[in-house]
């Protein structure tokens, strides 16, 4: 029996660590082939480099490390944990990776960050609206990804959002508010949206607004997870069972588990899907396009939950 066996980062161990805990008991028992995967949260290049290979390194950023991965002439660069207090470290990034004359541009943004519409970007790359931003990324092929989606909220969505989920309080929220409206320029929102653009589109608010500044000059985007997914197009057609694990389950399944159970599902093979806290139902397996789901919370949830609880899955599986 071929076993492919995914993971993703959790909150306290990475995607390799995770892959280690989970390994022992499918290999007693199974070929397995090991693949790390990532959603966009910190970890995007690390992956990339582990699948692909290349070279993986970072750029200093006025002290902050951003990571990059590169190979034949294709760039990543992730800021979605190395953003900074705006866009600048973006900006400062971009202006480095440019000097090598990318083929191919990978930009992987935050989701939630305070808004400032790219203006830090902007400025550390020396222009000063979106055609000058065209035209220092003429040359290049650009894909701008993230962990999900996330919308512009507005002058007034953003503090209403960031009090309503308790990382403001209400007076700090309405400080915010005023900020925002007496220091966004008015000329900012016209130049950014010509041709009839839609501002609450699923992917203008990433990265405070750059996610509508990148679309303004025709970048595609995609999700994190479906990138990764892809450098496994030829493993999992080959394998017997795909096993994903990953940490808590929130509402939202990981992009990277849609995208996997969505190829397996082309080929006919089972995914099952193990996980630390949540709930999945078992009505919603099929929806999702999964065989089969296992929790090992009861176990600890952390690393040694996972790997006590992987023997009796294994055992059910492999045989």
């Amino acid at each position: 029996m071929k076993v492919l066996l995914v993971a993703s980062k959790t909150k306290s161990a990475s995607a390799g660590v995770m892959l280690e805990a989970a390994a022992p008991a499918w290999q007693e028992r199974a070929d397995v082939t090991l693949a790390p995967v990532s959603d966009g949260e910190g970890d995007l290049c690390d992956v990339l480099f582990e699948l692909t290979k290349g070279e993986l390194g970072v750029v200093d950023a006025d002290g902050s490390p951003v990571p990059v991965h590169s190979k034949d002439g294709a760039w990543t660069i992730d800021v979605s944990d190395a953003w900074g207090e705006d866009s600048t470290n973006l900006g400062l990034a971009l202006d480095q990776v440019l000097a090598e004359l990318p083929s191919m541009l990978t930009i992987n943004l935050p989701r939630q960050v305070p808004p400032d519409m790219g203006r830090g970007m902007m400025t550390a790359l020396g222009v000063q609206d979106e055609s000058g931003l065209a035209q220092r990324l003429a040359s290049t092929h650009l894909l701008v990804t993230s962990s999900s989606e996330q919308p512009l909220l507005g002058v007034n969505g953003l503090p209403r959002w960031l009090d309503r989920h308790g990382l403001l309080s209400p007076m700090d929220a309405q400080d915010l508010e005023r900020h925002l409206g007496g220091n966004l320029p008015a000329s900012v929102r016209p130049s950014l949206l010509p041709g009839g653009m839609d501002a609450k589109s699923p992917t203008s608010g990433l990265g405070g607004g750059c996610g509508l500044l990148f679309e303004a000059i025709g970048a595609r985007f995609a999700w994190a997870g479906d990138i990764v997914v892809r450098e496994l197009e030829r493993s999992i057609p080959e394998s017997d069972l795909v096993v994903y694990v990953t940490g808590d389950i929130g509402l939202d399944l990981p992009r990277s588990l849609f995208a996997l159970s969505r190829e397996a599902e082309e080929h006919a093979i089972p995914v099952v899907v193990i996980y630390g806290g949540g709930r999945l139902q078992r009505h919603e397996l099929a929806r999702f396009g999964l065989s089969g789901s296992y929790s090992y919370a009861a176990a600890g949830g952390d690393v040694d939950g996972l790997r006590h609880a992987m023997v009796a899955i294994a055992q059910t599986w492999a045989r």
